[in-house]
């Protein structure tokens, strides 16, 4: 967290955040055009994503000739977005890779003056901010009239004897309210929230589906994922509190699954857009 903004740093899990949290090569190749179309973007656009982190979102978009510029507050995700995109002109020696500056900050102050970018991009960000009504105002400033704000939102949907979207993560929250702690987001509550704050400025918005797929996870990675911190939601949890409640969730986790602890389960998932357009002026 960046001290004295409320704004979430992932610094902590900038070396596994692919592996976590990357979309399947086609699905972010599919995303990148979704954005591109429904942004009316061409190749050229001056593109500003807000919570860059290691580029899954902006490295499609560069390859597809966009210029973009990111911010993040993580150092070490910023050097490894970096890494890739040095990795990805080397193998694109035509020169045909848009152009990526990518800096350090927090989006609740952007350092840009007002009418800059053809588009401003968020995805999977806006929870992670306190003042996230404040970098919703400054993605807004710094749009040329008319650009659009686009926002981003992975949706899962449990599949057959599991419909419940994500069951080990439900019941660490269930574990933790027992336990007399209340685990909240940071900033929005949720995507329809973050839309309803823009339809209630006036703006207009226009959501879409624009891809869906299936990944498989085992009950044993999932339990992993939350025992060692992967999710930001066991970020500020004391130590002792939150130990406590990984021992009472291996035990609900290993009686519900049993045999099938390593059995990877299938989930769909779908990433869902919506486009707030800003007034010509």
């Amino acid at each position: 967290m960046s001290e004295g903004s409320g704004s979430l740093s992932f610094d902590q899990v900038a070396h596994v955040y692919d592996d976590t949290r990357g979309y399947p090569p086609e699905v972010a190749q599919t995303i990148a055009d979704g954005l591109l179309r429904y942004g009316s973007l061409a190749p050229g656009a001056e593109v500003l994503e807000i919570g860059i982190g290691t580029g899954r979102i902006a490295l499609p978009l560069l390859e597809r000739g966009a210029h973009v510029t990111g911010i993040d507050l993580s150092e070490r995700m910023i050097a490894r977005l970096r890494a890739k995109y040095t990795a990805e002109r080397a193998a694109r020696p035509d020169g045909s890779l848009g152009r990526l500056d990518a800096r350090i900050g927090d989006i609740i102050a952007l350092p840009f003056a007002a009418g800059t970018f053809d588009a401003v991009v968020a995805v999977h960000v806006l929870h992670l901010v306190t003042q996230w009504r404040r970098a919703f105002d400054e993605a807004l400033r710094v749009l040329r009239p008319g650009a659009p704000l686009l926002l981003g939102q992975d949706v899962s949907h449990g599949l057959g004897a599991y419909p419940t979207q994500h069951p080990m993560q439900d019941q660490w929250v269930a574990i933790m309210r027992g336990l007399g702690a209340e685990p909240h987001r940071l900033g929005a509550d949720s995507f329809k929230q973050i839309l309803a704050e823009a339809r209630g400025r006036g703006l207009q918005v226009d959501e879409w589906e624009v891809v869906t797929w299936t990944a498989g996870a085992s009950p044993a990675e999932g339990f992993s994922d939350i025992a060692n911190r992967i999710w930001s939601l066991t970020w500020r949890v004391p130590d002792d509190l939150f130990a406590e409640s990984v021992r009472r969730l291996e035990a609900w986790a290993r009686a519900r699954y049993g045999d099938q602890w390593e059995t990877p389960i299938e989930t769909a998932y779908s990433f869902k857009l919506a486009r707030v357009t800003t007034p010509e002026r």
